[in-house]
């Protein structure tokens, strides 16, 4: 986490660095003191609906980061943190599953077969459009 906190630091700035300190510790903290209070029965979907809260302070705030950027370019950085941090929060989660009494050995293989394909889905666009929108505006090139 430190070292991707790092790296975006110096890529994208303060507020990516801090959008990943916040997935993982959602993940990892807030996850398991929120469990009973979570909607719904999986895991996953539960760290998704956690890390989308998490995610939601950031994306908002994408709006404000840089005012010279064009609408869409807010825009695509918003819907990248939106993307990309419940699923790393949802990942975190789904590794809880078995360590609860909520679980059992054929629920957890059906939740990991179920969602992880998800996880992987979202995370890879999220973070596609995060270094598109929030890295590829600090190379602009001069027309």
């Amino acid at each position: 986490m430190v070292a991707v906190a790092v790296v975006l630091y110096f890529a994208g700035g303060l507020a990516l660095s801090l959008a990943v300190i916040a997935a993982v510790l959602a993940g990892t903290a807030l996850f398991p003191i929120l469990l009973p209070w979570l909607p719904t029965h999986n895991f996953s979907t539960k760290g998704f609906i956690l890390g989308g809260l998490v995610a939601l302070p950031f994306s908002l705030s994408a709006f404000l980061a840089h005012p010279g950027w064009m609408w869409w370019q807010h825009a695509g950085q918003a819907l990248g943190l939106l993307l990309a941090m419940p699923a790393v929060t949802a990942f975190i989660a789904l590794n809880f599953t078995g360590s609860t009494t909520f679980t059992s050995r054929s629920g957890v293989k059906r939740e990991m077969y179920r969602y992880i394909p998800a996880m992987a889905w979202t995370f890879g666009t999220g973070i596609l459009l995060t270094v598109f929108f929030c890295i590829g505006p600090l190379m602009e090139i001069n027309e």
